[in-house]
């Protein structure tokens, strides 16, 4: 009994020591595995939050294989981050079907999340 309590009185000071969730969301939200851009001239935009991350990279890769070194890092941050975003502006003719790659630094260790991004088509046009 007393080991019990012992380790649920650890357990409840580590959970409650504990960062908030890692959240990272995206502008307009994604749609099965894509997330669809309108037509015309607009902006994308990458939410992170509840990170304990020391460094954030946001790189727009093609798709297609082997595509990683023609990437554009679009946005960065260095310090202290808790909430952070990203907006990447894009232009009317623009041609948009990339994946955009977040990378989070946690001390020595990288975590990527990517997100697949095409333009929104119209109907005589489907996905």
């Amino acid at each position: 009994m007393k080991l019990l309590l012992i380790g649920l009185l650890i357990w409840g000071f580590a959970a409650a020591d504990s960062p908030p969730p890692l959240t990272i969301t995206t502008v307009p939200a994604p749609e099965g595995s894509w997330v669809y851009l309108p037509d015309g001239a607009g902006s994308f935009i990458i939410r992170v939050h509840g990170t304990t991350a020391t460094q954030i990279n946001v790189w727009r890769v093609p798709t297609g294989t082997g595509q990683w070194v023609n990437r554009e890092r679009i946005c960065d941050y260095s310090g202290v981050i808790t909430d952070w975003s990203c907006t990447w502006r894009y232009a009317k003719d623009d041609t948009i079907h990339d994946h955009f790659v977040v990378g989070l630094r946690f001390g020595d260790q990288w975590d990527m999340t990517a997100f697949n991004v095409t333009r929104r088509h119209d109907q005589d046009h489907p996905q």
